[in-house]
């Protein structure tokens, strides 16, 4: 009769042996992807024995460079406006972070990990229009945006914004223009100025408003709400003011 320790050594040099001759039998969470079937029976292309899955073993195969342009045998892929070219930008040791396998032969995207926009370069994550642009609004505060929804937005979702144009300034049919006639310092809309506009210059604004004994009209949306010649229902106050800043 076998002692229990030489019964339990007996066992676990079994166990191993059968793991490292068949770990796609014994331990694989599931099917590999249509791609991967190729290394179904060689799991050490792109697992690292007691250290799991890592970019370098992807990168060996998949040229960061080439991801969207060639395929992994280097030949060149048909042109396709609508594939989206960033992973150019993105960390060599990034992969797994968006990427897993063994979700079956046919698995999609979707059945990845959730994407991080913290795994963009810095320069990538200020082009959101290249992944977002079906979800551009079709309205007139957006109509002019460009790339950079992180002005108003955040990667977390898209709602609740940070900023509605329309509790500050009025983007009537006088004011559709371009948000860079308004907001000259580029991304950062928290600074404006009306100077840019037919007969808004300084002198003619300073002469109109000292007219009516106004010193204080720096700051215009806090009584200039829309384009009326009414103006807004703000109230003028007397002293300096800081040019182009919104309170």
């Amino acid at each position: 009769m076998l002692k229990p320790s030489l019964f339990f050594t007996t066992a676990a040099l079994l166990l191993v042996t059968l793991i490292t001759a068949f770990p796609e039998k014994l331990i694989s969470p599931g099917p590999l992807t249509q791609g991967h079937q190729h290394l179904n029976n060689n799991c050490l292309s792109c697992h690292k024995p007691f250290s799991g899955t890592l970019s370098a073993q992807c990168i060996r195969c998949h040229q960061q460079r080439d991801i969207g342009m060639k395929n992994v045998k280097g030949e060149v892929l048909p042109r396709n406006g609508k594939r989206v070219l960033f992973h150019r930008g993105l960390s060599d040791n990034s992969c797994i972070e968006c990427h897993t396998d063994h979700k079956g032969v046919a698995a999609t995207k979707a059945d990845g990990k959730s994407f991080r926009h913290e795994s963009l370069g810095a320069s990538e994550q200020k082009k959101c229009m290249t992944c977002h642009s079906s979800q551009k609004p079709a309205d007139s505060l957006h109509r002019f945006a460009k790339e950079n929804c992180l002005a108003c937005h955040t990667t977390k979702a898209w709602k609740p914004a940070t900023f509605d144009h329309e509790n500050s300034f009025s983007l009537d049919g006088d004011h559709s223009a371009s948000c860079a006639t308004c907001h000259t310092e580029p991304g950062n809309y928290k600074k404006y100025t009306c100077y840019n506009c037919h007969e808004h210059s300084p002198s003619s604004i300073e002469a109109a408003h000292r007219d009516e004994g106004i010193r204080n009209y720096q700051n215009c949306i806090r009584c200039h709400h829309n384009g009326s010649d009414e103006g807004g229902e703000g109230e003028h106050e007397r002293g300096g003011g800081h040019h182009g800043e919104d309170d």
